[in-house]
C-alpha cells in the first residue's frame, strides 16, 4: 500500500484551468514538464512512459477524454504519479501517489498539493490524505472498512456530509478547511 493524496475539485477543468493548476504546482516544485527532457510523461496501461509535449497533455485533460495517468516531477529522477479522473456528476479528482519517495520528498509533494488546495479553495470539495494507502472511497461515500487517515473538507460544507462525520474528530484548521480523522 502506498501513501496518496486525492484532491476532489468541483467542475471539470478545461485546458486553461488545468494549466493554472500545473503552474501553481510548479511554483511549489512539482512540475508536469520533465526538468531535463522538456516534455511531459503519460503512463500507458502497463505503466510505460509515453513522452508528449506538455501542451498536448494539458489539452487531453481539458478534453475530458477519460482517466489519464501522468507524472509530475520533483527532480529529473524523482516523480509523483498522478491519476486524473472524473466522478459523477461533475467532480474532477487528482490522485497523487507518493510511494517510493523519501520523507522529505513526501513533505515537498504534500506541501505543493496543500498550497494548490488553498489556491483553489472555492472549488475544493475535499483533500483525502491516506498515509497507509488502504482507504476505500467511492464517489464521495466512505464504505464500511478502512477509512482514510485524514480528510480535509471545506469548513463551510461540513453540514453537507453528516454521515461521513459520524464517529470522527473534526478540527478547524483556520484556513477554510477542517481536518476529519477517524479513531
Amino acid at each position: 500500500m502506498e501513501t496518496y493524496l486525492s484532491w476532489y475539485r468541483e467542475g471539470r477543468m478545461d485546458e486553461s484551468e488545468f494549466r493554472s493548476v500545473t503552474d501553481h504546482l510548479a511554483r511549489s516544485g512539482l512540475t508536469v514538464e520533465h526538468p531535463t527532457l522538456g516534455c511531459g510523461m503519460l503512463l500507458d496501461v502497463v505503466g510505460e512512459q509515453v513522452k508528449l509535449p506538455v501542451g498536448r497533455m494539458l489539452e487531453l485533460v481539458g478534453l475530458s477524454v477519460g482517466p489519464l495517468c501522468m507524472q509530475f516531477w520533483l527532480s529529473a529522477d524523482t516523480d509523483v504519479v498522478c491519476d486524473v479522473r472524473y466522478v459523477a456528476p461533475d467532480i474532477h479528482v487528482l490522485t497523487f501517489v507518493l510511494g517510493g519517495l523519501t520523507e522529505n520528498e513526501c513533505e515537498q509533494a504534500t506541501d505543493a498539493v496543500q498550497r494548490l488546495v488553498q489556491q483553489e479553495l472555492d472549488r475544493t470539495v475535499a483533500l483525502l490524505i491516506d498515509v497507509g494507502g488502504d482507504a476505500l472511497v467511492l464517489y464521495g461515500r466512505l464504505p464500511t472498512g478502512p477509512r482514510p487517515d485524514r480528510v480535509q473538507f471545506r469548513t463551510d460544507r461540513l453540514s453537507a456530509v453528516p454521515a461521513v462525520l459520524a464517529g470522527a474528530e473534526v478540527t478547524d484548521l483556520g484556513n477554510g478547511l477542517s481536518a476529519v480523522r477517524w479513531q
